[in-house]
């Protein structure tokens, strides 16, 4: 789909955008006093469908299995929005390769799971991104190498066609790279990992490159931010270098700054960067709702709820 195609898309998603749901919005869900009636808030919303109230859970599922097929639709399966939809493939492909069906697969993916098992057993790969086919060819017989190298495939296919298509979003996808190697490189530390550990399961780096992560994974704690310096990243930690030893509050920083990258996309005309934002945008909308719901099923203080949501697209 050339470039100019999107002009009618772009139209769509900055009309949607304005429904968006504001940070306000969530502050007051959080402040209601039981689950009951933090879903009937949730029915002035499109949210606020009846499966809402008898399973949550599948609800915001269903509701972001719309979004991606609207988007879809809209796009014609543009290759750069079925990057990020391609994910759930990839968790479909470990449940069959690496779990062996155990587990519980999901419904968002481009490709239904019975046809990935068919593609599974029978071997012939050649309707996945070659990235995937190289790698199902070649897996290790077992251990968790063989979920690490689908992971390390689904991020060489994002950055051929990211990179190719999109400055904005190719380097987007080399900050998750990034991110996602800091998060690796923090937990297999904090497990008393071996940097051979790290190797294994550290994703194609993006602007920092591997002999820096390699060369860097036994420094004292205090001094790992020198990682991040003269990176896109240096601002990340500044100041909350503490943070190193929180994982949960990493990552929301860590979303949030993904998420700042791709606001630019609403400053683009034209292309199909206002698109891939936008489903972003619905992604992180949902996880703020369902980390809420979870969150006043489970009777969390309101406080600890509030510190993993992640900041909204508007």
């Amino acid at each position: 789909m050339a470039e100019r195609d999107y002009a009618y898309a772009v139209g769509r998603i900055r009309v949607l955008e304005t429904k968006l749901l504001p940070v306000g919005f969530f502050e007051r869900l959080l402040n209601t006093n039981s689950l009951d009636e933090t879903l009937r808030m949730m029915g002035e919303t499109e949210y606020g469908t009846k499966d809402l109230a008898v399973d949550f859970e599948k609800a915001l599922e269903e509701q972001l299995l719309q979004i991606y097929d609207f988007l879809r639709e809209l796009t014609s399966d543009a290759p750069e929005l079925l990057v990020f939809l391609r994910r759930w493939d990839v968790h479909n492909l470990k449940l069959l390769v690496v779990a062996e069906g155990r587990g519980k697969p999901s419904s968002l993916g481009i490709m239904p799971i019975e046809e990935l098992r068919k593609i599974v057993e029978s071997t012939d790969y050649k309707a996945l991104p070659k990235e995937f086919k190289a790698v199902l060819e070649h897996l290790p017989e077992s251990g968790p190498e063989q979920a690490a190298e689908l992971d390390k495939a689904y991020y060489r296919y994002g950055l051929r066609i990211l990179n190719k298509n999109s400055r904005l979003l190719g380097e987007y996808w080399q900050a998750r790279q990034d991110l996602i190697n800091l998060q690796i490189f923090l937990r297999l530390r904090k497990a008393g990992s071996l940097v051979e550990e790290f190797k294994r399961f550290m994703v194609e780096p993006g602007v920092i490159d591997s002999k820096q992560w390699i060369d860097n994974y036994h420094l004292p704690e205090a001094n790992l931010a020198i990682i991040l310096n003269n990176s896109p990243y240096e601002n990340l930690l500044r100041g909350k270098e503490e943070i190193f030893k929180n994982l949960p509050f990493l990552e929301s920083e860590i979303d949030d700054f993904l998420l700042d990258k791709i606001k630019k996309a609403k400053a683009i005309p034209l292309g199909i960067e206002p698109l891939v934002g936008y489903l972003l945008a619905k992604e992180r909308e949902v996880m703020n709702l369902r980390l809420i719901l979870s969150g006043k099923e489970n009777k969390l203080p309101v406080e600890t709820v509030r510190r993993r949501l992640r900041d909204v697209y508007i």
